[in-house]
């Protein structure tokens, strides 16, 4: 047996459904081709020729039940009460007769005995056949083939020849589109953005099971809602939506369009709604590569990238922020707030070491505060040692920096400043532990920001509070 049929059986509820039996029908076919690449859609029915696949899943018993269990896990992960039935045969039209006799409620009998009406070339004769006694396969198999060629055409003939395995099937293979683009009516004409979640989650739905077949993970989504043509406002409406981490599980992008949504305002009335993938990646380590539609090591709750995800959502870019590290040796130059949307890649490529690169490795072998202050405050002095509120303490110290030249980053004028500093560690009896740095060089023997002299003896050096330990 190479061949298995599907169906999922969705049960009818009033108002509007997620997804109708066509739908499913597609989605279910597009779980199948992440398993054979010989899948088709005929009639009611997913048909799939899995000879191909056997070896690699272990046969057709493991492979078929894989297949049922990540259809069921589809359904339920959606909350979708779907029925799924699977049927197995040695030719497509036995697969498909079987599994449309377990639809009726009867399983167990033998190829012969599968009635004519499970035949669906048969189904145009069904009265004629049923009043010269042919109820079953084997039934008109008895009959001349001339006399039955004569009376109900050719087609019938080669049905039960495919049905035999004496001639080869020959089906339109499905193949996904490369992108998704899908286009929904919705059924009233919605004035309020949030309203507009109902159908987005529908489409969502047909993307879920698109990036199945595709074993890939989404990145980058646009939708758009088209606005009635009868104001005078743009024809669309559209919103771009990006994720650091290419999903599956289009919960997450759900929520994050909900977010979005809930802070649009339409102009007009929306007629219908389109959804377009415009990024996507394949996933090795995907649900489509192992046993389980979801991760098998997925963790309860957000992950941090989603939770940064739907913060800037919510409050926006500018408010939700991230450190990131930068390659300089002044501590005041060693990071930098950015977008946290922007830190979202390298944030992902941390729980991901595989997927990380270019950044940089920046070694600390030196003791530093836990605050550095915005800009560094210049202290007074008592012969050559700083004060802060006091008499201070020296408890270490020096740590040497000099980063001269081009190893200075340079700032918003084109300039690159010098820092030539000595860092100590004081202690305060009422600030607690201070970081203080010294310029290695007088006031006086620096005369510009470019070029450094000798210090002179019995210069003054300057002393600055950079920071407070925890």
């Amino acid at each position: 047996m190479r061949w298995i049929a599907l169906q999922a059986c969705i049960p009818t509820e009033p108002g509007p459904a997620p997804m109708d039996a066509a739908a499913a029908q597609r989605a279910l076919a597009s779980l199948a081709l992440g398993l054979t690449p010989r899948v088709a859609l005929v009639d009611e029915a997913v048909l799939m020729e899995v000879a191909g696949s056997l070896r690699l899943f272990g046969g057709l018993s493991r492979l078929a039940q894989l297949l049922e269990r990540r259809a069921a896990q589809f359904f339920e992960s959606n909350q979708l009460p779907a029925q799924i039935s699977r049927a197995q045969g040695a030719t497509s039209l036995i697969a498909l007769g079987r599994l449309r006799l377990r639809a009726a409620g009867i399983v167990g009998k033998r190829v012969a005995d599968l009635p004519m009406n499970t035949l669906s070339a048969a189904r145009p004769h069904l009265g004629v056949l049923e009043r010269i006694g042919c109820r079953s396969w084997d039934d008109l198999l008895r009959l001349p083939r001339d006399g039955v060629a004569r009376r109900f055409g050719a087609p019938l003939l080669q049905a039960l020849d495919r049905a035999r395995g004496q001639v080869p099937d020959s089906y339109e293979w499905l193949l996904l589109p490369e992108c998704f683009d899908e286009k929904l009516e919705l059924d009233a004409l919605i004035i309020h953005a949030p309203a507009l979640m109902a159908g987005v989650e529908r489409l969502l739905l047909h993307l879920q099971a698109w990036l199945l077949g595709r074993q890939s993970g989404l990145s980058a989504l646009k939708l758009v809602w088209h606005l009635d043509k009868r104001r005078d406002v743009a024809p669309t409406g559209e919103l771009l939506i990006r994720t650091a981490q290419p999903a599956q599980d289009l919960r997450h992008v759900a929520r994050l369009i909900a977010e979005h949504l809930a802070q649009q305002r339409l102009p007009a009335p929306v007629h219908a709604l389109s959804l377009q993938s415009l990024e996507t990646e394949k996933l090795l380590d995907s649900a489509a590569a192992t046993g389980s539609l979801l991760m098998e090591a997925r963790q309860q709750g957000d992950s941090a990238v989603e939770l940064i995800e739907r913060l800037s959502a919510r409050l926006g870019e500018a408010q939700v922020q991230a450190w990131q590290p930068c390659a300089d040796h002044r501590p005041e130059q060693m990071q930098r707030w950015i977008s946290a949307q922007g830190a979202l890649k390298l944030i992902a490529g941390s729980a991901h070491p595989e997927r990380a690169t270019g950044q940089n490795d920046i070694k600390h072998e030196a003791l530093y505060p836990s605050w550095l202050l915005p800009e560094p405050l210049r202290l007074q002095t008592v012969g050559d040692s700083p004060v802060y509120q006091g008499r201070l303490l020296r408890l270490a110290g020096p740590q040497r920096l000099e980063v001269t030249g081009w190893l200075a980053s340079a700032d918003q004028a084109g300039a690159r400043p010098a820092a030539i500093r000595d860092y100590f560690i004081y202690r305060s009896q009422q600030a607690g532990l201070l970081w203080i740095y010294r310029e290695r060089l007088s006031v006086k023997s620096v005369t510009s920001q470019t070029s450094v002299r000798a210090p002179q003896a019995g210069a003054g050096h300057a002393w600055y509070l950079h920071g407070f330990f925890a």
